[in-house]
């Protein structure tokens, strides 16, 4: 039964269910496949001290320990729920087309699995993967949410996001606008989304299909009845309350948006100007939360949030003097080598805390949702932490830091590190740059972990996809899986062994 005819007669035929006994199973299903599933994905560039960011287990169980003294030791509290795919790598790199640029390809081929434009503006030539896992899991929208703060650039090294090849998308980057779309959701006065019928509104107002009725069921009930015909009533009742666990969505609403801290107030304090430090702390939280509350209304199942590579950080106890990606070369410029700045890895250190808090704070957020008795909406997500780079300094896409917190609904494996590789990884030497002397290096530690890339998103697509109605899964992504343009996806395929069940 389709969600839209179940609510439009919940005023009366609904009042019928108890005693057509044919109905009940289709009543217990209005959910069509449960509570969707997820993809987030957290973007960050300039790669990351990886000896400090990866855990301290390469391949088994991930607990406590194993983050312990590292970046990402805030997610202690979800360690159970985390999965680290080592030993991924971006493809193609390197010089493709006769053009290369990290950066460029950093952005432009890592959720395309395909070559950048070596001509004009070097933008990808491949769909990316929000855009494909949005025409899949999306209801109505096929387009992704994606996200920014501050001033983002409009050229390749600013844009992630492609609905189509040579066709970059530009992420929103004020909090106000994701809003303005979500309050229609709920009813909001002068919203350009109203609901279409007085079910839908009351449902997403966060009113329940008992509430619809509850003048016509106290009256049924008054009714001289037999004590067997009373039991009933009562059984239906029971039925239905569960059936709203799985059709109403209680939490789209003005109450929870507030709770969020998603008010008029703090949607203007991050209005105006381009001060990085506000569009950082207040305008990042502000996103983070709009993530939340977007999955609460359901508008949108494939959410990106991309943080501007070339910002300097001076808030929450920073006060740097170059910005990321001059610190990530180590010395405080665009160049390569040279000498390096006083303190670099420390300051580096602390960026990569910092967006770790705020991968925690989203993790944390999205756990405390809960889709039904046992069930947080970071359960029925996939959400990942997806770098630019490995090491910002050497510029690799091989034995990438990714990490992916929610199973997407009991499809992927959780506590665990995988190695999907053939040889031991380790964990990079990023601080044997600059770690004792004044020289720039290139050390990363690792020549391995070369598992294309592209078999994760193959994974990721079928995990959210699995339980669409007349999905077809996918098997490969991209249009190459190593850096020969000529030879195409070579290894498709899931990577089965980050599967919760092979």
């Amino acid at each position: 039964m389709k969600r839209r005819q179940f609510l439009t007669g919940v005023g009366g035929a609904a009042l019928a269910t108890p005693f057509l006994s044919s109905l009940e199973p289709k009543v217990a299903k209005a959910a069509e496949g449960g509570p969707p599933r997820r993809l987030v994905i957290f973007y960050t560039q300039n790669g990351c001290l990886t000896n400090r960011w990866f855990p301290s287990v390469e391949n088994g169980a991930i607990d406590a320990a194993a983050l312990k003294g590292k970046t990402l030791e805030g997610l202690t509290p979800y360690a159970s729920k985390l999965l680290f795919p080592r030993g991924l790598a971006m493809f193609p790199k390197g010089t493709i087309n006769g053009y290369f640029d990290p950066h460029d390809q950093g952005m432009g081929s890592k959720l395309t699995a395909a070559p950048i434009d070596p001509a004009g503006s070097h933008w990808a030539t491949s769909t990316s993967l929000d855009w494909v896992a949005a025409g899949l899991v999306n209801p109505t929208n096929k387009s992704p949410l994606v996200l920014s703060v501050g001033n983002a650039f409009a050229n390749v090294k600013g844009i992630l996001s492609y609905s189509a090849p040579n066709t970059p998308y530009s992420p929103e980057t004020k909090p106000a606008n994701v809003y303005k779309a979500l309050t229609g959701v709920f009813g909001t006065a002068g919203s350009t989304m109203s609901p279409q019928t007085p079910a839908d509104y009351h449902v997403k107002q966060g009113k329940s299909i008992m509430d619809l009725v509850r003048g016509d069921l106290d009256a049924f009930k008054r009714l001289n009845m037999s004590s067997a015909d009373q039991k009933k009533v009562a059984d239906w009742q029971s039925l239905l309350r569960d059936t709203e666990v799985k059709v109403v969505s209680a939490s789209c609403n003005q109450e929870n948006a507030t709770a969020l801290g998603i008010t008029d107030a703090a949607l203007k304090g991050v209005q105006g100007g381009f001060d990085m430090a506000t569009a950082f702390t207040k305008g990042g939280d502000l996103m983070l939360n709009l993530i939340a509350l977007t999955m609460m209304c359901d508008t949108n199942r494939v959410i990106v949030m991309q943080w501007p590579g070339f910002a300097t950080f001076t808030w929450d106890g920073m006060d740097h003097q170059y910005d990321h990606h001059g610190l990530s070369h180590r010395n405080g410029s665009v160049a390569v080598g040279g000498t390096c700045v006083t303190g670099v890895i420390d300051m580096i250190n602390q960026i990569d805390n910092w967006y770790a808090g705020r991968y925690a704070k989203l993790v944390g957020i999205l756990n405390g949702i809960q889709e039904g008795e046992g069930v947080s909406m970071l359960d029925n997500s996939a959400v990942m932490w997806l770098p630019e780079l490995a090491d910002g300094n050497a510029h690799n896409n091989n034995n990438l830091p990714i990490v992916i917190a929610g199973s997407a609904g009991g499809y992927l494996k959780q506590g665990v590190s995988v190695n999907l590789d053939t040889k031991t990884l380790g964990t990079g030497n990023s601080e044997a740059s600059c770690g004792t002397g004044t020289d720039v290096g290139f050390n990363t530690g690792s020549n391995g972990g070369n598992v294309p890339l592209n078999k994760l998103y193959v994974t990721l697509l079928n995990a959210v996809g699995s339980n669409v109605a007349g999905f077809t899964p996918a098997t490969t992504f991209g249009t190459m899986d190593t850096s020969d343009v000529s030879k195409g996806v070579t290894n498709p395929g899931e990577l089965t062994s980050i599967k919760a069940t092979a």
